[in-house]
């Protein structure tokens, strides 16, 4: 078995990257790699025992060229008998329609196609086999990858690299040299197209693959491109522990409700910078479906924002903001929690009298608790653990942020909490909070929080007593 199919024979198996019966799409465009990747796996057909299909795509910008190559595919497929299939699409048109680079919108249209015909090919057969799709990338592609993501500002995640297996896209060739796949073609006396756009300098991509990545190889260090794709799974693999080891954290802290998620400023501040990044990463993940335009200049923003005063706030892409109330960081869509850091008064009762209109209404008491005490059920009077009790409480509307503790540990929004408990918008400002920071204790008439509860170990009672009007 030659070299290159024996090397992607090995990645396949050590990556269980294509299982027995497997449906695999091979994006080919007709270019050296992507007819190396046909070529190989049609060879490797016999140990894999997988179907294939190939999806060519018209990008509809080089005009005969691209014509060209769109028929060399279809012959290559007749040869190899796969079944062929040519997707035209208007990548200018599109580009300009979502004012995006052209490179950006040829790369997004591609993999719709992959996709697409992916999901036709599912509901073609009742099997449980998978739908896969195989893309051509090399080792000299991940390795301008970290280089372009470095530029980027962007995190360990996208320092990286590319992926062997993401979601349905594999890549079979991720291991192997440019130079060693255009000798392979050359000793199987294939031939292969060139695409023009491929020897401009037009796109990054091409300045670094022309420019930059061969001058690191002769002036540097020959073996740049494999240092920087070792260091670049080394990295990866440390990527994936400190997403895990954040997000148990997170999962312990963390408050969402239906547009926004928020974590108490002191349990963030506490965790070391690096775990601190990673959180404040995995948060805007909740509330946003990518992170491709989230640099270190937005994480390392939201990290001053976290030890900023009340009530300032941070934009973010994708139409999102940060915002710092009490002691709570919060991250959602621009506008997701109102005025932030404020409180509202009561309906109908004049700012300057709220105080006095908590006073009158509201009664408190401390006192030794023994267990043949019984704890009321009424709404009007609670009973707290004096003692669970850590900051300085008040009663006052609802701000920014709020939140119960719930049977299982989670938390709640009182924003939430209003929702479920169907209480009208116009009303919700005028539910008195007995609250400890953004903790509340108390949302009046309605629930406590289940963190201040009496229990066996109860020692001290605070009780909280509301008379209506």
């Amino acid at each position: 078995m030659l070299q290159v199919q024996n090397e992607v024979r090995q990645f396949i198996a050590r990556t269980r990257m294509i299982s027995r019966g497997d449906r695999v799409i091979i994006g080919v465009s007709g270019g050296a790699d992507s007819t190396a990747l046909l070529h190989v796996l049609v060879q490797l057909g016999g140990i894999l025992r997988a179907k294939y299909r190939v999806v060519h795509v018209h990008h509809g910008i080089r005009g005969a060229e691209a014509d060209r190559d769109a028929k060399y595919v279809e012959a290559l497929c007749r040869k190899y008998k796969v079944p062929f299939r040519v997707v035209s699409v208007q990548t200018l048109q599109f580009a300009k329609k979502h004012r995006i680079s052209t490179e950006e919108a040829g790369r997004y249209l591609r993999y719709a196609a992959f996709d697409e015909e992916a999901q036709n090919w599912e509901k073609e057969a009742d099997t449980d086999k998978r739908v896969l799709v195989a893309v051509a990338h090399n080792r000299e592609d991940n390795a301008e990858t970290v280089l372009m993501q470095l530029c980027r500002g962007s995190g360990l995640k996208g320092v990286a690299g590319m992926k062997p297996i993401r979601g349905r896209i594999i890549r079979p060739l991720l291991t192997v040299g440019r130079a060693d796949i255009e000798a392979y073609l050359r000793k199987e006396e294939i031939s292969w197209c060139t695409d023009s756009t491929n020897l401009q300098d037009d796109y990054t991509r091409n300045r670094i693959r022309h420019d930059i990545l061969p001058k690191m190889v002769s002036d540097v260090n020959r073996g740049a491109v494999e240092n920087i794709t070792r260091a670049a799974r080394l990295i990866g693999e440390a990527d994936v522990y400190l997403a895990k080891h954040a997000q148990e954290i997170l999962d312990e802290c963390v408050i969402r409700d239906e547009e926004s998620c928020g974590v108490s400023t002191a349990d963030l501040v506490k965790q070391d910078p690096i775990i601190r990044t990673y959180m404040l990463r995995l948060m805007i993940g909740m509330v946003n479906r990518t992170m491709k335009n989230i640099t270190a200049r937005h994480i390392d923003d939201m990290n001053r924002l976290a030890e900023a005063e009340t009530g300032k706030r941070l934009n973010l892409p994708y139409g999102l903001e940060a915002v710092r109330t009490y002691d709570m960081l919060w991250v959602g869509k621009q506008g997701f929690c109102g005025e932030a850091g404020t409180s509202k008064r009561p309906e109908g009762v004049p700012t300057a009298e709220m105080n006095e209109y908590y006073r009158k209404h509201f009664s408190f008491d401390v006192f030794d608790y023994d267990d043949t005490m019984v704890i009321p059920a009424g709404d009007d009077v609670k009973w707290f653990d004096y003692d669970k009790i850590d900051d300085v409480m008040e009663i006052r509307p609802r701000r920014t942020g709020d939140f119960i503790t719930l049977k299982d540990g989670g938390r709640k929004t009182v924003k939430s909490l209003m929702t479920d408990e169907k209480i009208p918008a116009s009303g919700r400002d005028s539910v008195p909070m007995l609250a400890a920071g953004s903790h509340v204790l108390w949302v009046v008439g309605y629930r406590i929080s289940e963190s201040f509860k009496i229990d066996d170990s109860t020692r001290r009672v605070f009780e909280v007593r509301f008379k209506g009007e």
